[in-house]
Order: structure tokens, then C-alpha cells, then sequence
């Protein structure tokens, strides 16, 4: 009995994910995703001086990440074998979640102001742009999965009252930028 029920609430939160999916608007990636080796679990997102990363959402907001210290995405690391939920697997979605959290956490700089229900809107957005733009990453499942993850209360504590995790020295990207390690073109 146990089985059957475990069955019946896997397809209904498939049929959830199919819903939240669809009606998810695309927006549009430009720019290249630059990451940098700075140090063990640590990684400098830094934008391309001659074409930095950009996300246009469907509203036509432009979301334009400056440099900041990620850790990709925050997957647990015990779900890293599933296909698509290591913390690179969605990386462009993942690097403007992380900066519309560092805009809010570190108090950077930004052409906007963001409310916790953005970053969950931001969020499911790119990572639906992503999975369009590469049918091997489309998976409802992962993507509910990985939208509800966001819109948790520990994602909104963080939000709230998270500390910015910036290391004390953050290398001049410009003359002492780390390794290149990833640069995703759009």
C-alpha cells in the first residue's frame, strides 16, 4: 500500500511540475559565464570584460551579475550523482540565483531591488531558459525539484538573515584573476 501511494504522490507532483514548467516564461541568456579557481570550494564568478553574462527576463529586465564568490548551486552533496543536480549542472541559472542573493545578503550594488519571491520567480525562469535551450537538461521533476527548493523557508531565512560569505581577499579579477577553470558562451 505504501508503494502505491508513494506512486500516486510521485505522479501528482509530476503533474505539478509539468504546470509550474508551462507556465514558467522563457527569458533570454547573452554574454559569456566566466568561473575562476580561487581556492578549494572556492569559485570567483567574474563578468567578461568584453561581454559580460547577461539574463533578460520575459519582463524585459536585465539581470546583469557582477563578481562574487559561488559555490554553483547549493545542492546537497549527497544529491550530486543525480543527472542535473550537481551544483554545475545548471550553472547559468544558478550564477544569477546566487547574485540576486549576494545583491540582497552582501548589499551589492545592483540596477534592482529584489524581493524574496523574485529570487524563486528569477530562479525558475532561468532554469527553464536553460532547459530549453539544451533539451538534454529538460526535466520537469528537476525542475519543480529544484524551484520549491528555493521558495523554502530555510531559502527565505537565508535571504533574510544570511551572512555575506565573500572571503577576506578577493583577488583583483582584472591582474590576479585565479584560474580560469569554465566560460559558458551564450
Amino acid at each position: 500500500m505504501k508503494n502505491i501511494a508513494f506512486i500516486v504522490l510521485v505522479f501528482l507532483c509530476s503533474g505539478c511540475g509539468s504546470k509550474l514548467y508551462r507556465e514558467t516564461p522563457v527569458g533570454e541568456f547573452s554574454g559569456d559565464l566566466e568561473v575562476r579557481w580561487i581556492a578549494n570550494d572556492q569559485f570567483l564568478f567574474t563578468p567578461s570584460r568584453d561581454n559580460p553574462l547577461t539574463f533578460v527576463r520575459s519582463n524585459n529586465q536585465h539581470v546583469v551579475p557582477g563578481v562574487m564568490m559561488t559555490d554553483g548551486g547549493s545542492v546537497p552533496r549527497f544529491l550530486w550523482g543525480v543527472k542535473g543536480l550537481s551544483p554545475w549542472g545548471y550553472a547559468p541559472a544558478y550564477m544569477i540565483h546566487d547574485w540576486v542573493f549576494k545583491v540582497n545578503i552582501c548589499d551589492y550594488e545592483s540596477d534592482h531591488a529584489y524581493e524574496f519571491s523574485d529570487s524563486v520567480n528569477i530562479m525558475a525562469e532561468t532554469l527553464k531558459t536553460v532547459m530549453e535551450n539544451d533539451g538534454e537538461t529538460k526535466s520537469n521533476t528537476l525542475f519543480e525539484a529544484i524551484v520549491f527548493a528555493t521558495s523554502t523557508e530555510i531559502a527565505e531565512r537565508i535571504w533574510n538573515s544570511g551572512t555575506c560569505d565573500e572571503p577576506e581577499h578577493t583577488p583583483d579579477y582584472m591582474n590576479d584573476p585565479g584560474e580560469l577553470i569554465a566560460v559558458i558562451r551564450f
